[in-house]
């Protein structure tokens, strides 16, 4: 099989840039990886004396953990400020969204109930509406973006009361040169694949064009291409943003993405070309 076949793959990855790029050339794909990010620790004084504080008072039922990273952060510091803490947590009914929250609270030694895939925010918010009460107060991690409006209203509508806790943000990567040059190319028609493993990684690509004064163009050369995603989470947030998704993978790793890409990618650009002839 000649996989990709020497076409144009770019990933907006960030964290493992490195990876990616060794992945896409070795089923045949020439890569073009743009970090499109930056992963902003923020200031958690304030919330987690907050948190200590209702935690102690019994008035915190249920923690949600959104993702890995923001998990470790939080609980790091939780146990820096004071160790007992964790032992509290014990008694906290803490629900993972997916496998790597759930690996990150097993780090800190404590047990997390995941919720069914997809694990996305629905069967987060699902979870707590099955287990909470009205009147309940759940505490979520937010994760990069806030917690959606959506997820909020639902909670708030069934008397769940909902404390959200920025542990980071993400920001533009520091050198963006790499992410300018991935819209232009887009603009232009350079690459022929997108892979996306996470939608904050589109959304910033969206937000550089426009910062650009290219958003409409790069849009339209969005479509041209074949979009694949590395699970639901991360199409749902690529749709809401507009973006069609050809391709998603399960499992919902790296390695299978880049599979899957190269596997069907270039039959559906194959398949494009001859509707447009």
């Amino acid at each position: 099989m000649d996989w990709f076949a020497g076409l144009n793959v770019l990933s907006l990855e960030s964290r493992r840039n490195e990876e990616m790029q060794t992945l896409i050339r070795k089923y045949g794909g020439t890569p073009q990886v743009a970090p499109s990010m930056r992963e902003m620790k923020l200031d958690l004084s304030g919330p987690l004396a907050q948190f200590e504080r209702d935690l102690e008072a019994g008035d915190v039922h249920a923690l949600a953990c959104l993702t890995g990273v923001g998990t470790r952060m939080f609980l790091k510091e939780l146990a820096a400020r004071d160790p007992r803490a964790l032992d509290a947590l014990q008694h906290l009914p803490l629900i993972a969204r997916g496998t790597k929250p759930a690996q990150a609270l097993k780090t800190f030694g404590l047990q997390g109930v995941s919720v069914p895939k997809p694990c996305t925010w629905h069967e987060v918010t699902d979870h707590l509406l099955a287990t909470l009460t009205r009147g309940q107060h759940a505490v979520i991690l937010e994760y990069g973006e806030a917690v959606p409006t959506a997820m909020r209203r639902d909670l708030a509508y069934a008397g769940i009361r909902v404390t959200s806790i920025p542990v980071y943000r993400c920001a533009f990567p520091q050198d963006a040169a790499p992410l300018a040059r991935a819209v232009r190319d887009v603009v232009l028609g350079g690459p022929d694949i997108l892979l996306l493993s996470s939608g904050t990684q589109i959304l910033h690509f969206l937000k550089y064009a426009e910062k650009l004064g290219l958003l409409e163009e790069a849009r339209a050369g969005l479509n041209r291409l074949v979009v694949v995603s590395i699970g639901p989470a991360c199409s749902e947030a690529a749709a809401d943003l507009g973006l069609r998704i050809d391709l998603e993978a399960n499992p919902h790793k790296m390695g299978i993405l880049v599979r899957l890409a190269a596997e069907h990618g270039p039959a559906l650009i194959a398949r494009r070309l001859q509707r447009a002839g």
